[in-house]
């Protein structure tokens, strides 16, 4: 659900933009920085309308349960076209304004996007963390960056993925005939935990709860516009 590439901004604009990765990339924190137990966990996801209206979805979750206890959308006029590595000034302002309607605090919240698997260490599901102050994980359906050693699979299996001997997050296959999920910390959430919440938000289907229904009512909203 991606608008196609429009103007894109100076060179300038762009290495700007690229250094503010950079700076926010210094303060991620993988540590578990998040109440326990975690009882509220929160999904999000972006999509487009036909005139470029960018439209977040944020499902908040009872946890473990998985029950659905609130969900806030919001719409936005997005400033910059796509830009692969840049999505985050794209996407971040509306998810942010969904993520506070809201009526309560997430423990944590999981992101259709990259956390720390990006060139620059910061995408969106990292971005977001540090601006919103949230434990944050991205739950990617592709790989950004980053080499896996071996290919999950089956169901249910994972192999770490690095970047130059870094340790970036996971490459972990949750369904059988589908293509694995890039799961990595956003932001005050461990690599152990990151994995971990991830793999009990999981349903039967190829994306976690949490997530999945965000896309859910993102894309019902664009459908209805």
């Amino acid at each position: 659900m991606r608008e196609p590439i429009g103007q894109r901004p100076s060179g300038v604009l762009l290495e700007r933009l690229k250094r503010t990765q950079e700076l926010l990339a210094k303060k991620v924190i993988l540590e578990d920085r998040f109440n326990r137990p975690v009882e509220r966990i929160a999904g999000l996801d972006v999509g487009f309308r036909s005139n470029g209206t960018a439209v977040a979805a944020c499902v908040l979750l009872a946890f473990p349960e998985l029950e659905v206890l609130e969900t806030a959308l919001a719409e936005m006029r997005p400033k910059l076209p796509y830009i692969p590595g840049l999505l985050a000034f794209r996407e971040v302002p509306v998810m942010l304004k969904a993520l506070r309607r809201l009526k309560r605090r997430p423990d944590v919240v999981l992101v259709d996007a990259q956390g720390i698997a990006h060139p620059r260490r910061c995408g969106e599901a990292t971005h977001l963390g540090i601006v919103a102050r949230l434990p944050t994980i991205g739950v990617a359906k592709r790989r950004l960056c980053g080499q896996a050693p071996f290919m999950p699979v089956r169901p249910g299996s994972w192999a770490p993925l690095y970047d130059e001997g870094e340790l970036l997050g996971f490459v972990y296959l949750s369904k059988a005939r589908c293509r694995p999920l890039y799961i990595s910390p956003g932001h005050m959430v461990s690599f152990s935990s990151t994995l971990g919440l991830v793999r009990n938000c999981l349903r039967g289907h190829k994306l976690p709860e949490p997530t999945r229904l965000a896309h859910v009512e993102a894309a019902k909203s664009v459908r209805q516009a």
